[in-house]
């Protein structure tokens, strides 16, 4: 064998053997970016928009090996496809090639926020005090230095939305009943200022929704008069099967130039903070809210209402119905409906009879049965002419033991509707002539619907 031939043979020896190398550590290396945890240590990467796999590359691998043969493989086998921006979970058990096909599925990490509830039928002043306990925890100056200009963060959540802003109102200036009831996300950045962005976007597509698709009606005339009536209904009744027919009793009475006599707005209008049961001199101080001293609905409305209260409110049901009293003492039992005076009366005293029997069956296992006697009297004194009531009928219904609690502002909607039968029966005679409501509405009560 001649030297050359030597030569060449102990060059192909040399070559074939750096490949041979070459190729045993490319394929130590594929395995390893496969199979090997990428580190031992569990960290959240972020890839930002416009990254690509060699950014994945040089920021997850250090070897620079580890990296040729990482640019090779993935230009020839192509094992994913576009990756996507997000925060991905890198650790124990996560292989470069497993992180590379969680970024080309959007397996993004989903993080645990803690959460807040709006209920529905809570008011606005709830809702912020509820925010503000979140102070300590939770930054979002944003939300706190402007919400309390409403007018101006409507314009601010809607700047994006013009056509939402155009469909309720240019000059809508209270937060109240925009914000749909729900339980969102606190995130970290802007949790309130996020969550108020959120809702009211959602409570107005809905309405506008909604709205395109109502029945006819010659007393709502703009969304944010049914966004208003929406909010009776939520504050009247949480029972769904109810909602359209308490819709239909505030459509009769609006026809027939009747004053909604609606107790809900009265407490609105007395406090934001409103507990307990309403006073007669409460039902007489005229207020922008106070429905017995005010023609047509209030100004705002009163609380944050459902969707079902929105639908029932844009499609009432189809009757004569004007009045409507609480079946019991439990809000759980719903209202009698009722068409005429006569009838609501009838229904009235039914009602009272039943609180009479509560506050008997009550005050006996108290042992307070002399005081029972006297205020069983002294409903007697006021029930000839189902006119007057007491107040400590009143006090017996809203005071109630055995009524489930709401959460929220919804306990205030179940003294509502047990509190304002009683009340109800004043002046209930002249309550049937819309010429009679408007002259003497302050001795009305909200039942005499």
């Amino acid at each position: 064998m001649t030297k050359s031939k030597k030569f060449y043979l102990a060059f192909f020896i040399i070559i074939l053997i750096s490949v041979l190398t070459a190729s045993y550590f490319a394929y130590e290396s594929i395995e390893k970016l496969k199979n090997s945890e990428i580190t031992g240590k569990t960290q959240v990467y972020e890839l930002k928009k416009g990254a690509t796999t060699k950014t994945v590359i040089n920021d997850l691998l250090d070897n620079p090996w580890d990296r040729l043969v990482a640019r090779v493989y993935l230009r020839f086998s192509n094992p994913v496809s576009s990756i996507q921006k997000g925060e991905y979970l890198v650790g124990p058990n996560k292989s470069f090639i497993s992180v590379l096909k969680d970024m080309s599925e959007g397996n993004v990490i989903v993080k645990t926020y803690p959460t807040f509830t709006i209920v529905e039928g809570t008011n606005l002043s709830k809702i912020i005090k509820k925010a503000e306990r979140f102070k300590n925890k939770l930054t979002d100056d944003k939300f706190f230095s402007s919400v309390s200009k409403e007018a101006s963060f409507i314009r601010e959540i809607l700047k994006d939305n013009p056509n939402l802003l155009e469909f309720i109102g240019k000059d809508i200036a209270s937060l109240e009943g925009l914000i749909s009831p729900a339980t969102y996300p606190l995130y970290e950045k802007e949790p309130f200022y996020s969550i108020f962005r959120q809702g009211i976007i959602a409570q107005l597509k809905l309405l506008k929704s909604e709205w395109e698709n109502r029945d006819e009606s010659n007393n709502i005339k703009t969304p944010y008069e049914a966004l208003i009536l929406a909010s009776l209904i939520e504050k009247e009744t949480f029972l769904d099967e109810e909602r359209t027919l308490i819709a239909a009793v505030f459509e009769n009475r609006l026809s027939k130039g009747m004053r909604l006599q609606t107790d809900p707005a009265v407490m609105y209008g007395v406090s934001r903070d409103f507990s307990g049961t309403l006073k007669k001199s409460q039902l007489k101080a005229d207020s922008p809210y106070n429905t017995y001293t005010r023609d047509g609905l209030p100004p705002t409305p009163i609380c944050m209402p459902q969707a079902k209260s929105i639908r029932a409110a844009l499609h009432p049901e189809n009757t004569k119905a004007l009045y409507f009293v609480a079946k019991g003492i439990s809000p759980t039992e719903g209202h009698v409906f009722t068409n005429n005076l006569n009838d609501h009366n009838k229904a009235v005293f039914e009602y009272r009879k039943k609180v009479k029997n509560y506050k008997l069956f009550d005050e006996k296992g108290s042992d307070n049965s002399e005081s029972s006697v006297a205020d069983s009297n002294g409903d007697d004194s006021v029930s000839e002419s189902v006119a007057e009531s007491d107040s400590e009928s009143e006090k017996t219904a809203s005071n109630n033991k055995t009524t489930p609690e709401l959460k929220d502002d919804n306990s205030s909607s179940v003294e509502s509707s047990k509190a304002e039968t009683p009340e109800s029966e004043s002046k209930a005679v002249k309550a049937d002539s819309p010429k009679e409501s408007k002259k003497t509405p302050s001795t009305k009560s909200s039942k005499n619907k």
